[in-house]
């Protein structure tokens, strides 16, 4: 028997507002059987769920969401049954953690720079538990009214050719492909979307791909269509969810709807047995 699961959510320990406590409520709430934690470069929201999932009797599974970047691009990587001890992906995940504060301090410093007098321990601040970000910079512009909403700090300072834009550390797929399976987990790239060159899914593919998040507010039935052929011609596995950060308008209608059943969670099982 197949149970709904989400295996794509965030907390407080990356860019989620909901504890981990009170995420599993949630789920509880809509009914959920089964939740993955997946906090960007970060297995701490899993980690303080484990023994409340347990008292609620929610089925919580390791897991994160990797950020990769590799010709100019992001790519994110869902890491699931990942061991949260493996020291190869807590190495990786420290450096994360240096590579985003140095990222973040370069970007002040940008922005000092055109006279926007903002520090570096104001984003930090911000970030607080969580991996620092360009959204928590993005917050702080707003806190002091340099700029009114999210989408402006973007298309103003912080997008790719702005005053404050500063590349992400490059960490290509492969080697995200590599320290997930590793550490004992399955590699799936999240939201691929509509757009993902033929060509570069291919590439992930033969560097060990596992899987593809098929089911994803952003997939249309369409998308969701092209993807699970794609799943089916390579014999890869499939997972989905709601992405659920609890900050945009359109996170409480897709939580508790964008689901899988559990039986895509024992084929995870099954194919880490082999």
């Amino acid at each position: 028997m197949s149970f709904p699961a989400d295996l794509h959510t965030h907390t407080t320990y990356s860019d989620g507002i909901l504890s981990p406590e009170d995420l599993l409520d949630k789920a509880k709430s809509v009914g959920l059987h089964t939740l993955a934690i997946t906090d960007h470069d970060t297995m701490q929201g899993y980690l303080n769920g484990i023994a409340y999932a347990k008292t609620i009797g929610i089925e919580l599974i390791p897991g994160l969401e990797l950020s990769c970047y590799e010709q100019n691009r992001d790519y994110h990587l869902l890491g699931y049954f990942t061991d949260p001890e493996n020291p190869q992906l807590n190495h990786y995940l420290t450096m994360f953690k240096h590579e985003r504060e140095k990222r973040a301090e370069r970007i002040v410093k940008k922005l000092n720079n055109i006279n926007i007098p903002i520090t570096l321990n104001d984003v930090l601040e911000k970030a607080g538990k969580a991996p620092v970000a360009r959204p928590h910079i993005a917050s702080v512009l707003i806190d002091k009214s340099f700029i009114t909403d999210l989408k402006s700090a973007f298309d103003k300072y912080l997008s790719f050719g702005k005053p404050a834009y500063e590349p992400k550390w490059n960490f290509p797929v492969e080697l995200g492909i590599k320290v997930i399976n590793d550490a004992g987990g399955v590699a799936v790239l999240a939201h691929p979307g509509r757009y993902l060159p033929q060509q570069v899914l291919s590439r992930f593919i033969k560097q060990g791909l596992d899987g593809i998040e098929v089911v994803h507010p952003s997939h249309s039935p369409e998308t969701q269509s092209y993807y699970r052929s794609i799943i089916d011609q390579y014999c890869l596995l499939w997972t989905g969810g709601s992405d659920f950060h609890g900050s945009r308008e359109y996170d409480e209608s897709n939580f508790g709807t964008f689901t899988i059943g559990t039986n895509a969670i024992d084929a995870i099982q099954s194919y880490l047995k082999h």
